[in-house]
């Protein structure tokens, strides 16, 4: 879903080659996503002149929050403006994608790009991953989405992220489907038999993605206790199963349900980061 925070890119033509600056002094990895966005769009066959790029945003970096997939976005739309090139969002998000895949050296999914470049306010996104199908989800007026940022930061591209990717594809090929999700209910105690780390990983994955649907459901049905529920039953994976929680995440976790909010889970890659409190808003509490 959408959030209220922005990343703003703005350019001009350059003299001879692309030059950047940003607000993240110190901080000059982030040159390697802006880079990689116009390298793919100039592979593409944009016309993308050399250009001097500019860069704000009160997105946190670290925190799973699609810092790098707001940049992306940011950047792409920036450059085909000034192209004088319209794209959709589809193929604005699949660009980002593949210029992270390139040139930051993160097998990332499509997520982040496609709800960065998608996104409306009021409302959660149905994404499948696999079919770039998707569709818009009314959120209850009643329920708020707080972010609680642990201060640990992490990054994608350190290896914990590709490492649960290579276990979730071992997972597939063992159990001789293309992808996790397309495993039938009726074959998850097949499951049992891959190795115990590979195991935990994939039962992580079938189950996320029932839950998902689950959510989903009692969304519009109004049921958010069942929605909290369903968000506590995945932090749970991410910790239990999938390893990428943090003492800090699951802190805040066990601090929002003390303080009566209706679930909790952790958001992002993992390994740091933030977490999201599902509340109502209404004299319900």
């Amino acid at each position: 879903m959408a959030l209220h925070a922005s990343t703003f890119a703005a350019v001009s033509r350059a003299a001879s080659e692309d030059s950047f600056a940003s607000e993240w002094t110190g901080d000059g990895d982030w040159m390697r996503y802006a880079r990689g966005v116009l390298a793919e769009l100039r592979g593409a066959g944009v016309a993308v002149p050399p250009l001097r790029v500019a860069v704000a945003s009160d997105v946190p970096i670290g925190a799973g929050l699609s810092s790098s997939a707001a940049l992306e976005v940011a950047i792409a739309r920036a450059a085909l403006e000034i192209a004088g090139v319209s794209w959709n969002p589809r193929e604005i998000a699949l660009l980002c994608q593949r210029a992270e895949h390139v040139h930051a050296g993160t097998p990332c999914g499509i997520m982040d790009q496609w709800c960065v470049a998608h996104a409306a306010p009021g409302e959660a996104m149905l994404l499948d991953c696999a079919t770039l199908r998707w569709e818009s989800i009314a959120l209850p007026a009643v329920l708020a989405i707080e972010i609680v940022d642990s201060g640990v930061r992490h990054a994608l591209r350190d290896g914990g992220y590709a490492a649960r990717r290579r276990d979730v594809e071992e997972a597939a090929r063992h159990l001789g489907v293309p992808l996790l999700a397309e495993l039938p209910r009726e074959r998850w105690n097949e499951i049992a038999s891959l190795p115990p780390t590979v195991a935990r990983r994939a039962r992580h994955v079938v189950q996320e993605c029932a839950r998902v649907h689950e959510a989903v459901a009692a969304l519009r049905a109004g049921e958010l206790a069942r929605f909290g529920a369903l968000l506590l039953e995945s932090h749970a994976s991410l910790r239990d199963d999938f390893d990428v929680s943090t003492p800090e995440l699951d802190a805040i976790v066990s601090d929002a349900m003390r303080g009566g909010a209706l679930g909790a889970r952790m958001t992002g890659g993992g390994f740091g980061g933030s977490a999201i409190v599902a509340r109502r808003t209404d004299a319900r509490g």
